[in-house]
């Protein structure tokens, strides 16, 4: 039987008057790998930091196994010294900080005391794998980070800290893996190295991710968070779409079951009624007889009248929902169209930060109608390229054309243009003229929901929230030109399938960059190749 890890009974979590989680009960055992997938906002993030133990319940209980070691990854890294080099960060782990005790004591071994903490460490660090563990070089270079070794955190961009922080969680020999978005920050290559890493590992771990093959690679069991609750699957991402396919197909049965029943009885009370309340006159021949026939008749009536009003009831007190397939239908880009073939002409652009030169006299075309894919390694451009076609990087030397009809629409990958400050009212407000119950509305009709958001500021939101409101401002600003940076990070599956639907429909042209292998089979028509 398999070592039980966590065991979660009635778990409620609320942040001052917003109620995230309630009543969530689960078990993760050892060797078990579960995707946990759900709507943005809907808590996922909220329950790995309560299974990580930064963050307390507040009700229901949380147990863990004695010494369970449980290594975390965050969406984003926050908590992190600037002024370490990146050695000192990936060696800051407690099997790293037993060895260094154990260095310390290894001088002092005639000392009874030493010696038995001594002991007792060295059984603690060969029981967590101490002497097993993977050597640094073997994760730094598959992530392309050994260079980055002696450089300060604070002199990484965003997506190299993310890339050390997986590093450091897969260094340390773990019990669980808590991974929120472990993809979001890599390239291809890297996504495919991680999948293996993982395998290899044999660890427990519950996984947040929008990458669906990823998904399918990596996890055994899914975990589905919803209002209603934690619903669990065993069996892979596509295994839960056709199980959750059947169950759908089974409450629409249900439903229409119950509806014909409804209707079925409705039916029959309306004949008694009438038949009840229309008696025959009595013939002269032979009242009494006929009358007590009539009187026998009357009160079968009346007990099959009866007993059909209760079984109506009793579907009237517990109806059953027509089952909705939660799909976004209304995402959709609306654009007056490009008046010549072509968009935007990239004619010898170059670009370098500092010494590094990261675009060398590219040319390109994006042409009306095509949906062109950004590819290339972590670092060769990519996003560059698409900041100098928005408009927001300068480039050193070359030309970039934009066509007069052309009218862009941006996403950034982090959504770090929306100005924090404002709230969502402010903000399309002012952009659009809309009102509050207007934002409500297209909000409903894009199928992004998030009402409750109007009057938060947006850098009070979570990544995901942030860039369902971007969303909604592409799809107000109506642009027959989009620019895609890495645009399925950060959103929940349902929304992330709804964008797909609308980018295959978008008349206009696209430029993406994307690691996402299903988006990039279903939305991609062609390749651009940064070396």
């Amino acid at each position: 039987m398999s070592r039980l890890l966590i065991l979660c009974t009635h778990l409620c979590k609320n942040f001052g008057s917003q109620k995230v989680l309630e009543g969530l009960s689960l078990s993760i055992n050892a060797g078990e790998r579960f995707a946990l997938i759900g709507e943005n906002g809907c808590g996922k993030t909220t329950l790995i930091r309560l299974l990580a133990g930064l963050l307390l319940p507040d009700e229901g209980q949380l147990q863990r196994s004695k010494n369970l070691t449980i290594a975390y990854l965050p969406q984003e890294l926050i908590d992190f010294n600037p002024n370490q080099t990146v050695r000192q960060f990936l060696l800051d782990t407690p099997l790293q900080k037993i060895e260094n005790t154990l260095s310390a004591l290894a001088d002092r071994l005639d000392d009874p005391e030493a010696l038995a903490l001594w002991a007792n460490l060295q059984h603690e660090f060969e029981q967590k794998g101490g002497y097993t563990r993977t050597p640094i070089e073997k994760v730094l270079y598959p992530l392309k980070i050994e260079i980055a070794l002696d450089k300060l955190m604070g002199s990484l961009s965003g997506g190299e800290r993310m890339r050390v922080a997986l590093a450091k969680t897969l260094l340390d020999k773990s019990d669980l893996l808590l991974l929120d978005e472990p993809t979001n920050h890599l390239d291809n290559d890297m996504i495919k190295w991680l999948q293996t890493k993982l395998s290899e590992l044999k660890t427990a771990a519950i996984i947040i991710s929008h990458d669906r093959k990823f998904l399918n690679g990596s996890c055994n069991k899914l975990l589905e968070l919803s209002k209603k609750g934690l619903s669990a699957y065993g069996g892979s991402y596509d295994y839960y779409l056709n199980e959750r396919e059947n169950l759908l197909q089974r409450q629409l049965k249900d439903y229409e079951r119950q509806k014909e029943e409804e209707s079925i009885l409705k039916d029959k009370i309306r004949e008694l009624t009438f038949s009840r309340g229309s008696p025959k006159a009595a013939k002269d021949s032979n009242k009494l007889a006929y009358n007590l026939r009539g009187n026998g008749h009357q009160k079968s009536t009346q007990r099959a009248l009866d007993n059909h009003k209760s079984k109506l009831q009793e579907i009237e007190k517990s109806p059953l929902q027509r089952p909705l397939e939660k799909t976004i239908r209304g995402l959709s880009f609306s654009s007056s169209p490009l008046t010549d073939h072509w968009a935007l002409e990239f004619d010898h652009v170059s670009k370098a930060f500092g010494p590094r030169a990261v675009l060398d006299n590219f040319n390109g075309s994006l042409l009306a109608g095509e949906r062109i894919l950004i590819r290339g390694t972590n670092g060769c451009g990519k996003t560059t390229l698409l900041a100098i076609a928005a408009g927001h990087l300068i480039l050193d030397s070359g030309k970039i054309r934009r066509h007069s009809s052309a009218k862009i629409g941006y996403l950034d990958q982090d959504v770090t243009l929306l100005p924090m400050d404002l709230t969502v009212t402010e903000y399309f407000g002012k952009n659009f003229n809309l009102m509050p119950e207007d934002i409500c509305k297209e909000l409903h009709m894009a199928g992004l929901g998030d009402f409750d958001l109007i009057d938060r500021p947006f850098k009070s939101m979570s990544v995901g929230q942030r860039k369902r409101m971007m969303l909604l401002n592409l799809v107000l600003s109506k642009p027959n030109v989009l620019l895609l940076d890495e645009p399925t990070n950060h959103l929940d599956l349902k929304t992330l399938e709804a964008l797909e639907k609308a980018l295959m429909n978008f008349e206009g042209a696209i430029l993406v960059v994307s690691h996402d292998q299903t988006f990039i089979e279903k939305v991609a028509t062609q390749v651009w190749e940064l070396t």
